[in-house]
């Protein structure tokens, strides 16, 4: 299970994207993102390896997350006509940097080379590439060694998919939601390149993360290389992770993650505000480094992934701004306010609060 969907706790003050981004995003509040600050400071100094800056919240995978949420968050808003008129330049630093310094945290489950690229064979790292890649191809903005590369790594993520049903993201430990961005970016590849091959790994892949939602007791956290469930006790940071990646391609299974956490994990807590659990109801356990901080039962990265996970459908846009509101409470905006001090939250926050499916 990422330790991403913990820090996501930082995305609670995720607002509604209505915007122009361009130097700067402004906020219905009045509030704006500097994203001249941000992607200096992304592409530049890089992004903390520790949530906040704290120590006891370390997150190795930072850098690559950075890169890969501005250049979603990027990508969307060119599709909607808010981008800045530099934008093309912009993605391409993006990927430049996921393609070097950012690979390092993932090198523990080998690597393979792609296109003229050693990348690694962890199935998050190859998650985010396949849908940066493809966020360039649906803007309008690859080229031809763009399209290579997206082509070749689509093609070996199928190869490897073929010889297991699930893949790891850190060593041999796999992690079902975290294939879930694999199988929206091969999704995305076989729509937007025409590739029979990505679409129908991507659906299948899809349909066993779904098939997963039905296991005895819920969705699994971890199973090993056969399929067999090593942690079985379903989480809420993990249903919504789930959730949100899948609706980047638009798959339907976006939105049966999204009513299992619903249902299962979350509840109004006071009218017109709601939050979600990490644990299922009647599981008591403490925090641990995917949850963030639990308060009363409700998991602060639950809580904050769920504003994605709501993006998945339109029937959900109620939670979503039940969710958005506990969020707002939460008093986010000061590390939003700071995209230079703190450009992971920042850069989670732009994405999530413009997801839509590509």
């Amino acid at each position: 299970m990422p330790r991403l969907a913990a820090t996501v706790l930082v995305l609670s003050l995720v607002l509604p994207w209505n915007a122009v981004l361009a130097a700067r995003l402004e906020l219905p509040d009045g509030q704006s993102v500097d994203l001249e600050v941000l992607q200096r400071q992304v592409v530049g100094p890089g992004c903390s390896g520790r949530l906040l800056g704290l120590k006891e919240h370390p997150f190795s995978e930072a850098q690559l997350s950075c890169d890969a949420f501005l250049s979603f968050a990027l990508v969307q808003a060119s599709l909607e006509g808010k981008a800045p008129p530099d934008v093309r330049e912009r993605l391409k630093a993006l990927l430049t940097d996921a393609l070097g310094r950012a690979r390092t945290p993932f090198r523990n489950t080998g690597s393979t080379q792609v296109a003229g690229y050693s990348l690694p064979r962890s199935v998050l790292y190859r998650g985010f590439l396949l849908l940066m890649l493809a966020g360039l191809e649906r803007a309008g903005f690859s080229d031809e060694a763009h399209r290579t590369l997206f082509d070749a790594l689509a093609a070996q993520t199928v190869e490897a998919f073929s010889k297991q049903p699930l893949l790891p993201s850190f060593g041999e430990s796999i992690w079902p939601c975290d294939n879930a961005l694999a199988a929206s970016g091969l999704l995305l590849h076989g729509r937007l390149r025409g590739n029979e091959a990505s679409r129908a790994a991507g659906e299948r892949l899809a349909a066993h993360l779904v098939k997963l939602l039905e296991s005895p007791g819920g969705f699994p956290t971890q199973v090993d290389a056969k399929g067999r469930i090593l942690k079985k006790t379903p989480r809420g940071t993990v249903l919504a992770w789930s959730a949100a990646f899948l609706a980047m391609s638009g798959h339907p299974g976006a939105s049966t993650f999204a009513n299992v956490l619903l249902k299962d994990f979350c509840e109004r807590v006071f009218p017109g505000a709601a939050a979600c659990r990490e644990w299922p109801r009647g599981v008591e356990r403490a925090a641990d480094a995917a949850s963030g901080p639990i308060i009363g039962g409700y998991g602060q990265g639950a809580t904050a992934l769920a504003i994605a996970a709501t993006r998945a459908s339109e029937e959900l846009a109620g939670w979503h701004t039940d969710l958005r509101t506990t969020a707002v409470l939460g008093g986010i905006q000061k590390h939003v306010s700071q995209p230079g001090k703190y450009p992971l939250e920042t850069t989670l926050y732009v994405w999530a609060s413009g997801l839509r499916s590509w």
